[in-house]
């Protein structure tokens, strides 16, 4: 995954939404990424699962069919899983990180040995250590939520795309406050 690419475009479909990531604060940022982990973890109880094998979701044009998408896709475990790493590359896009410029993040877990939401309060935790730099903290998020995905067997760069094609055409804010 081009982190640095998607973390811009994430970050200027945010601004152009009206999420104005620029002006709100980083804790702000943070608690909207803890929501998406919520969400991840309902999807997950509710036994939301994607099914793209009955989606045809790309038209010919290249652009997503929002209905497919709604139908087959939206609100589940997937696309949860993408929000999350949506809302961080948007942070990251904001502070501006260049992926290629810092280490390489390190941390592994074994998401196998873990219930869903103990994965998931682990990655609340790590984002929330004051202590290491919000750089840093981002870098571990994308990380993690790239891990976690791979052991629920999530292709994440494509529900990443999914997602973020949808997001394009949809209303100021999604019809949210914030």
């Amino acid at each position: 995954m081009d982190l640095e690419k998607l973390s811009k475009e994430a970050h200027q479909n945010a601004l152009e939404h009206g999420f104005g990531t620029n002006y709100c604060s980083i804790d702000h940022c943070l608690m909207l990424i803890i929501t998406e982990i919520s969400e991840a973890v309902e999807a997950h109880r509710r036994g939301r699962i994607a099914d793209i094998g009955k989606a045809h979701l790309l038209l010919k044009d290249g652009s997503l069919d929002t209905a497919e998408f709604e139908l087959f896709v939206k609100n589940t475990l997937q696309d949860e899983i993408a929000d999350i790493a949506i809302r961080l590359l948007s942070l990251s896009g904001r502070l501006g990180i260049r992926f290629n410029e810092i280490r390489p993040c390190r941390y592994v877990r074994s998401f196998e040995n873990y219930q869903f939401t103990e994965n998931a309060l682990a990655l609340v935790k790590g984002l929330l250590v004051t202590h290491i730099s919000i750089i840093k903290r981002v870098q571990f998020g994308l990380h993690f939520v790239q891990l976690w995905a791979d052991s629920l067997n999530i292709n994440l760069e494509k529900h990443i795309k999914y997602k973020m094609m949808y997001n394009k055409n949809r209303p100021y804010k999604h019809g949210k406050q914030y």
